[in-house]
């Protein structure tokens, strides 16, 4: 008797082919479903290393113009130096005339006025250099000039001691505190003034 005849065996057969196709079906659509995912965490990856890689072109992208701003800002503080130097010295220059001029007793007065009201006693010596003689006489003017200036009376006196630069220092009696009012003295005082003033001059010629 053959197989096809048989029912039982038949059966069986119709069974084992229907879960046959079952399983193929099954399992196709699994196959389906694991390259879908695949698909999907391919293209993720992909956007994820796209993002990575934007966010690293930017970094490098940020450093390089924060390089870029730094030597250009290097650039511009030589440049800056480079003026403020030609300034200062020319400003030296200057006063180097202006000290050799008979008129610069009256600037002395003027400077000793500025420590006598700085120092703030009642009496004080005055130190002077060679290259800048200060005489009695300039001692009167100045303590006239205070009173004018603030209406304190100060009483100041020659010292025998002498500077080695131009220009005075003023000092208490006791010799405990004392007014520097030499030219090197004051133009580092001045000297942030003089570079902002540079500062500012070089920002309105580049905005031009």
């Amino acid at each position: 008797m053959m197989a096809d005849d048989n029912p039982l065996i038949q059966g069986i057969l119709s069974e084992a082919e229907e879960r046959a196709k079952e399983t193929i079906a099954a399992s196709e659509k699994e196959a389906e479903a694991i390259i879908a995912e695949a698909r999907e965490k391919a293209v993720r990856e992909a956007e994820m290393e796209k993002r990575s890689y934007s966010v690293r072109l930017e970094q490098i992208q940020a450093r390089e113009e924060s390089a870029r701003r730094g030597i250009d800002r290097l650039s511009e503080l030589k440049g800056l130096d480079t003026v403020y130097k030609d300034v200062m010295e020319e400003v030296d220059k200057r006063l180097q005339e202006k000290i050799a001029s008979p008129s610069f007793s009256s600037v002395l007065v003027s400077w000793i006025a500025e420590a006598a009201i700085g120092l703030d006693r009642k009496e004080a010596r005055v130190s002077f250099s060679e290259k800048t003689p200060v005489t009695v006489d300039m001692l009167r003017e100045a303590e006239q000039l205070v009173r004018k200036e603030t209406g304190a009376s100060v009483s100041l006196t020659l010292d025998t001691e002498r500077l080695s630069g131009a220009g005075v220092v003023l000092s208490s009696m006791d010799g405990k505190v004392s007014y520097n009012n030499q030219l090197d003295v004051r133009m580092r005082r001045y000297s942030r003034d003089i570079r902002k003033i540079v500062q500012e001059e070089n920002a309105r010629q580049n905005s031009r």
